[in-house]
């Protein structure tokens, strides 16, 4: 395992709460140290396991609750760390350069989509119009 490809990983597992202050899910490059990358990924796949287990009762006991967010982020950066030491490819999203001149436009909508509020005549009646039969 190169270097680069652990500091892609810690980079997935390093959360910054500001300029200067960062926490870390799991400290991997002191793990790597000791352990091969085998028995991290195992390791990360039991923490992963946990962090849903504990987001799934969360979910149950209030889906308020912010630490919601900060359950679903963390499993979301193990289960990126995981693909970097395993070696498969992570996609990085770009997005592409949009021009001055090529602004975005608004679509005009189909005005015929509203059928419920338009009143039609009764053919079979003669004395008032009426609602057609979906504006109940």
């Amino acid at each position: 395992m190169n270097t680069l490809n652990i500091s892609e990983a810690q980079d997935y597992l390093t959360v910054r709460k500001s300029e200067e202050d960062y926490k870390r899910i799991v400290d991997i490059t002191h793990l790597l140290k000791n352990h091969d990358v085998k028995e991290v990924t195992g390791f990360l796949n039991e923490c992963l396991r946990g962090k849903e287990k504990a987001l799934r009762n969360l979910i149950l006991i209030d889906k308020t609750s912010s630490r919601i967010d900060k359950f679903a982020g963390a499993i979301f950066r193990i289960m990126m760390a995981i693909k970097v030491l395993e070696g498969e490819e992570v996609n990085i999203i770009e997005r592409p350069e949009q021009r001055a001149e090529e602004g975005r436009f608004i679509q005009k909508r189909h005005s015929g989509g509203n059928l419920r509020r338009r009143v039609r005549k009764n053919p079979d009646h003669d004395v008032q119009d009426r609602l057609s039969g979906h504006a109940l």
